[in-house]
């Protein structure tokens, strides 16, 4: 009973030890990894080194797609350049299971002296180390659970019961690896590889098997990755598919030729890990590095019809393509002036469909809108934060004052589209409500025509190279305070009986035109007259 129990607390601190791991480490890196990720995107050699550097450290290839996943939405980076960080991550990754193959007792029992005393010291609530000592602690927790597990393997050899099974089991030679695939879509699957490492150091696990259960976890790796993206759809869920497709081509390569060495008795992979090491915990090891190598090397091979094979599995999303920027890339450093027009074009395109918002609440819209008022409001929002980004960077950059003034303007543009968009989405949704009760439609009606009137005037009088431009644009759009105080106060006159949600609905609508009314006058005074553009014919004048 007793050897059962500590086989089972082996479990538990191989399962905290990784969480504890893999979640500080996540912390530790910071931003200034995402800037080393982001800059190694686009170059197949820096961006394998960087993998396999981001799977070494963080020891989680979840955590280091997340962060490619984050870099890609942020448009810093395409799948296609990212796929190889995701790709060599995974041989960074075998760091944790090289620990758990040595034999580091002392060493061990050393690092949780160490780690005492850092707590001692306060170092663990110290906000600069406080996660690089949780880390330290998640690898000790889990390097003493391979021990616990190795100690707890070496009785239950002994054990006439198990051995029976492992013989019964050893009839089909395919069982590790099914059980290692079946693990590793539920739990993680480096973990699965640590305890089989562990199993077949005590002796618990024959060689043969303990290979196929990790070649069986990587699968499993694969299918846990895109179960948890089972939600994910467009560009976010070709990382899931990629990773999944890795790991076939990994089992696709080293099965049949471990199937042929068992079968054949044809010299391969246990005769080629034989020639490094006679130390099974080693070569179980050796075969899971070999694994990623191999997957690497091939899919950075085949990576550009394996790219075009995933896009088409999971093509971009059209909120994706509405959010993706088409003329700012935050990687490359540009003059101000050359940002200045990059913005201008991405600016102009949110603006150009601000009246399409309003496509689903007026009588006579002909043309059909992009998408439809919340798919435009997500997208717009996301393109608006790149441009922000974009805009954040360059104003670091030495400029003369004028060039700085103009950017600032524009940075200031791109925070009313912020609120212009947020509240168009929301008035869309309140004017379907005031439509639905005949009484108030017409005011529902006449505001959408209105606002949609000033909306196209505004995407057209933005053009820089417009003659009347913002003064045109504050007089269309002064103020309408009074206007919609007097729209409540007919409303109140003519039908005292109108529903308290109808009534509330129509005095959110008059609200949320005044703000919108106010935000695109700020975003005519924002933009420059014809005199300050040193495009403009009147420039100099």
């Amino acid at each position: 009973m007793s050897v059962l129990i500590t086989l089972f607390a082996g479990l538990g601190f191989i399962f905290i030890g990784t969480q504890f791991l893999t979640a500080n480490m996540k912390q530790v890196v910071g931003a200034r990894f995402h800037k080393l990720v982001a800059r190694a995107t686009g170059h197949p050699v820096k961006a394998a080194a960087v993998g396999v550097a981001a799977g070494a450290v963080i020891q989680s290839t979840n955590a280091v797609t997340f962060i490619v996943v984050s870099l890609i939405g942020a448009g810093a980076a395409t799948v296609r350049e990212a796929m190889p960080i995701v790709t060599w991550s995974y041989a960074g990754s075998t760091l944790r299971l090289l620990l758990a193959s040595l034999d580091l007792g002392t060493a061990v029992m050393l690092a949780v002296g160490l780690i005492g005393m850092a707590f001692l010291l306060g170092y663990d609530r110290s906000a600069k180390h406080r996660h690089l000592v949780a880390a330290l602690l998640g690898l000790v927790l889990l390097l003493y659970g391979v021990q616990l597990m190795n100690q707890a393997a070496v009785p239950l050899r002994q054990s006439e019961w198990l051995r029976g099974v492992l013989a019964f089991a050893d009839r089909f030679y395919f069982w590790g690896f099914l059980a290692g695939t079946l693990l590793a879509s539920v739990i993680q699957g480096q973990t699965v590889s640590v305890i089989a490492v562990a199993l077949a150091d005590g002796g618990l696990l024959g060689l043969d098997q303990t290979i196929l259960v990790v070649i069986g976890a990587n699968l499993g790796t694969g299918i846990q990755a895109l179960i948890q993206g089972a939600g994910l759809k467009g560009t976010s869920r070709q990382l899931n598919l990629y990773q999944l497709v890795l790991k076939l081509i990994g089992v696709a390569v080293l099965l049949p030729l471990l199937t042929a060495e068992h079968y054949a008795g044809l010299p391969g992979v246990k005769a080629a890990v034989g020639l490094l090491t006679q130390d099974v915990a080693f070569q179980v090891t050796a075969v899971h590095w070999a694994f990623q190598i191999v997957s690497a090397l091939v899919a950075s091979v085949l990576n550009r019809p394996l790219y075009r094979v995933i896009e088409r599995m999971s093509p971009p999303t059209g909120e994706e393509i509405l959010s993706r920027p088409e003329h700012i890339d935050g990687r490359a450093a540009v003059q101000p002036l050359a940002a200045l027009s990059m913005v201008e074009q991405e600016q102009a395109r949110l603006l150009h469909r601000l009246p399409d918002f309003l496509a689903g609440v007026r009588e006579d819209a002909s043309a059909r809108p992009l998408a439809p008022a919340p798919v435009l409001r997500s997208a717009g929002n996301e393109l608006a934060r790149a441009i922000d980004a974009f805009l954040k960077s360059t104003l670091q950059t030495p400029m003369p004052p004028e060039e700085l003034d103009r950017l600032m303007r524009r940075w200031n543009c791109n925070e009313l589209l912020l609120g212009l968009q947020d509240a168009l989405a929301e008035l869309a949704t309140t004017l379907e409500k005031v439509r639905r009760n005949p009484e108030v439609a017409r005011i529902a009606d006449g505001m959408a025509e209105s606002l949609h009137m000033m909306l196209l005037t505004l995407a057209e009088e933005a053009d820089p190279a417009h003659a009347a431009g913002p003064a045109m644009l504050e007089t269309l759009t002064a103020d309408r305070s009074a206007l919609m105080r007097r729209i409540r106060e007919d409303l109140t006159e003519r039908l005292p009986d109108l529903p308290v949600a109808d009534r509330q609905a129509v005095w959110r609508a008059t609200d949320l035109f005044e703000r919108l009314t106010w935000l695109m006058r700020r975003y005519a005074v924002n933009l420059p007259r014809p005199a300050e553009d040193p495009a403009s014919p009147m420039a100099g004048a």
